[in-house]
């Protein structure tokens, strides 16, 4: 019996370790995200030396594009890229953080509003890092935004970093080519990305004007009841184009001709006539901090900037960031 309870433990003890290919060794202590249906895709917290990761089993493609992630973006401090792998296991180390910006901003309403610009300029710099070298996320959402941050002894909210992670639809375009695929997140595509046309950087600006919109405020402005549209046979992608419409538009000429697709440009004139008829008071242009806080004219003026619907009229994140509504304190 003591042979078989040492061997027992022995075995407990190589499966919830790992070796990487730094040779240091990780202890798997709780899981993060479990697989719905393969455990061995669990996502862990792990730790070696008392410093936390993030332990990812992953496919083999994505293996290979964290490779060329590392070598590209290493030097990012913005952008989170794999600090160790271990190719046999298909598995990658991430530096862990204590948050993501979704529930930071979901669970911390006072949340001082230079703290939230200050992650949101981080955020933009990790784009625009992205954006120099002709990589688009992909996924741009609040849940893969991550932070770290802490209260000091005088209660003050500190920011301590802030990276883009799961960079795992990461895409380096070629040229001026645009991708023609609907990926991530629903809520948090720009225009075009509903339609799954012509997707590039100008659609991730969108994007990130729609972080900046829920961060600042801390008001999700676009969330379907999913459960009804499926019951009434309505594709989401169909509802948040007419919500982003009735936001910012209607779809100028310029979105339906870079869309370039019979179907979704229809849609899209269809819509834009009913939001024609619509009460003038639902425009985004026509909202303030009496309907949401903290949405003044310089973070609406911003923000209008990167939601404006034609995509070739987009500035870019080097442009947004080189906005003073940045510097104002």
């Amino acid at each position: 019996m003591p042979f078989v309870r040492l061997a027992r433990s022995k075995f407990a003890r190589m499966c919830s370790t790992l070796t990487g290919r730094s040779g240091r060794v990780y202890t798997r202590d709780r899981i993060l995200q479990a697989h719905p249906h393969k455990p061995e895709l669990n996502i862990y917290l792990a730790h070696c030396e008392d410093r936390a990761f993030l332990l990812k089993p992953v496919s083999q493609s994505i293996l290979e594009l964290s490779k060329e992630l590392k070598d590209e973006f290493g030097d990012s401090p913005r952008l989170r890229t794999r600090l160790d792998d271990n190719e046999a296991e298909r598995v990658l180390l991430y530096d862990y953080y204590k948050d993501n910006l979704l529930s930071l901003v979901k669970n911390r309403p006072d949340l001082p509003l230079g703290a939230r610009k200050s992650i949101l300029r981080n955020l933009g710099l990790g784009l625009k890092d992205l954006h120099s070298r002709n990589w688009i996320h992909l996924d741009t959402k609040p849940d893969n935004a991550m932070i770290d941050w802490n209260v000091d002894e005088n209660g003050r909210f500190i920011v301590e970093r802030v990276a883009w992670a799961d960079l795992d639809c990461a895409l380096q375009l070629m040229g001026e080519q645009l991708l023609d695929h609907r990926i991530g997140n629903v809520m948090w595509r720009s225009p075009e990305g509903q339609t799954g046309k012509g997707i590039g950087k100008p659609s991730e600006v969108f994007s990130f004007g729609l972080i900046c919109l829920y961060t600042i405020t801390g008001v999700e402005a676009l969330h379907p009841d999913f459960e009804q549209l499926k019951k009434d046979g309505v594709e989401p992608e169909q509802l948040i184009l007419y919500q982003l419409l009735s936001m910012f538009g209607p779809a100028p000429p310029g979105l339906i001709a870079h869309v370039n697709d019979e179907y979704w440009g229809e849609l899209s004139r269809v819509l834009s006539d009913v939001v024609a008829g619509e009460d003038p008071s639902i425009r985004f242009e026509q909202w303030d901090e009496g309907i949401l806080p903290n949405l003044n004219a310089q973070a609406k003026r911003v923000i209008l900037k990167m939601t404006e619907l034609d995509p070739i009229k987009r500035p870019t994140m080097s442009c947004i960031l080189g906005d003073p509504r940045w510097e104002e304190t």
